[in-house]
């Protein structure tokens, strides 16, 4: 997997992915990989162009489920937590604490996703339920983030299967 520098001055990314969307092409899961073929193969694609990027979080969290092989292969470009991020995080489980549930032990992955799209100006992937108060897609609204999910994905950028 590839690390990213501050330094770096070409920046393709467009969209950051959560675990959620990773983990629902196993074959158990709404966009299995087994049936979407073509849907990962563009997935694929993008996280190659380097449009489709992940912060070390999420990478934390997809390594614990067996998708480094996965990720290894894809050359993925991990975006690391510097001073900025730490400083959207905080604001981020300041005006939204319930985004991370202690009491279960729940990973902060998604704060960090979350932060590192606002330094970034990236739009959030993400199978995470609309509706509820406390996931992603209603905290990124809150923040000023774009968020969707893989269809959306496909409509936003015109893949048709």
């Amino acid at each position: 997997m590839a690390q990213l520098s501050l330094f770096d001055i070409s920046r393709p990314y467009k969209y950051i992915i959560d675990s959620s969307s990773i983990f629902s092409q196993k074959p158990t899961e709404l966009h299995r990989r087994i049936v979407n073929r073509s849907l990962w193969e563009n997935i694929d694609s993008f996280i190659k162009e380097q449009k489709i990027v992940l912060c070390s979080e999420i990478r934390d969290e997809i390594i614990d489920k067996n998708f480094s092989d996965w990720l290894n292969s894809q050359g993925c470009i991990i975006l690391d937590v510097d001073e900025e991020i730490q400083e959207n995080v905080i604001r981020i489980v300041t005006e939204h604490p319930k985004l991370v549930d202690f009491e279960k032990v729940k990973s902060s992955g998604d704060a960090f996703l979350i932060a590192t799209a606002m330094k970034y100006n990236l739009t959030v992937i993400t199978e995470e339920n609309k509706d509820k108060l406390y996931k992603i897609p209603k905290v990124c609204e809150a923040m000023g983030v774009e968020c969707l999910d893989i269809v959306e994905l496909c409509t936003k950028e015109g893949w048709q299967f």
